[in-house]
């Protein structure tokens, strides 16, 4: 009896740990890639680190906190970062719901215009924003040349080194990117709608619109709001277009947070600084997301 019970005992410890020895790599794996450097960073904000010299980095507390927070550049690169998400995510979302409700009409040679729709979204990020450099290149670009061909400007457009249309350029390019991936997800959630609805409410005498608002919108409620959370993340750690676009430029009207961060940890030599921002920038994001997943995120 005593042989049986120790069994027992034996197999339901086994059962209990099972799943915490076996997911115990991928913990540890994670916690060295991704939650020490965090810590290190949040360690590195308190220092005056400089690149070259990190080992003699001396503790400083709040300052490097408060020379960001009272810095002329504070309000800039908040603003820049604000307005590229909040504008980049809004505009990206809808123009996917567009090309995605065009996707979703029985309409002739969709094959290719799905091929040619995900094009943006396979391109590498350097590989397109030098594309688009070129494109808008002020001397050569073929953007200013139709657009002076046609009267709709009289001179060339420098599109990066002008405050009114450098936000705007990074803006225009960044949709192009990502609008791709936004149309894939919302046409997999209108595929998961059921057709029977659309037929219902064609029987009631529903219009178009009224389907979309009392159907399509309401189906792809689950969709958008986790599509909505990944793209703001996105945005907020997007740098590789911003950088070669503007590097941060004009007058850092584009400099957003993680921008500013590479700027002063590897362009000024001032890595404590930078880590400040960077952790600012990861302070900023995780409010955000925890706002949107308990006040807007679906529960049900």
């Amino acid at each position: 009896m005593r042989s049986n019970s120790k069994r027992k005992s034996s197999r339901l410890l086994g059962s209990t740990y099972t799943p915490y020895l076996l997911s115990a790599p991928s913990i540890l794996l994670i916690s060295f890639i991704l939650i020490v450097p965090i810590f290190y960073a949040i360690y590195l904000s308190f220092t005056d680190a400089m690149l070259l010299t990190v080992n003699n980095a001396n503790f400083v507390g709040l300052k490097n906190y408060k020379t960001f927070l009272t810095s002329t550049s504070m309000s800039r690169v908040f603003s820049a970062t604000i307005s590229y998400v909040i504008l980049g995510v809004f505009f990206t979302y809808f123009v996917g719901l567009g090309t995605a409700l065009l996707l979703n009409m029985p309409l002739k040679g969709k094959l290719i215009f799905r091929v040619i729709l995900i094009l943006p979204w396979v391109i590498p990020q350097v590989v397109l924003a030098l594309i688009w450099k070129w494109m808008l290149n002020p001397q050569y670009g073929v953007i200013n040349y139709m657009l002076t061909s046609i009267g709709v400007i009289d001179e060339p457009i420098s599109w990066f080194t002008n405050p009114m249309f450098a936000m705007i350029t990074i803006l225009l390019v960044t949709i192009w990117k990502q609008y791709p991936l936004s149309c894939l997800i919302l046409f997999a959630g209108m595929k998961s709608i059921d057709p029977d609805l659309y037929e219902a409410a064609s029987i009631d005498g529903a219009g178009a619109w009224k389907k979309f608002i009392s159907i399509t919108m309401p189906g792809l409620r689950y969709v958008t709001s986790v599509l909505l959370l990944l793209a703001i993340i996105w945005s907020f750690t997007n740098f590789v277009i911003i950088w070669i676009l503007t590097a941060g430029g004009p007058v850092d009207r584009t400099a957003t947070l993680s921008i500013y961060t590479y700027l002063n940890a590897f362009k000024l030599n001032k890595l404590g600084y930078g880590a400040t921002v960077g952790v600012m920038c990861l302070i900023v994001s995780f409010i955000i997301s925890v706002i949107y997943y308990k006040k807007i995120l679906p529960k049900d």
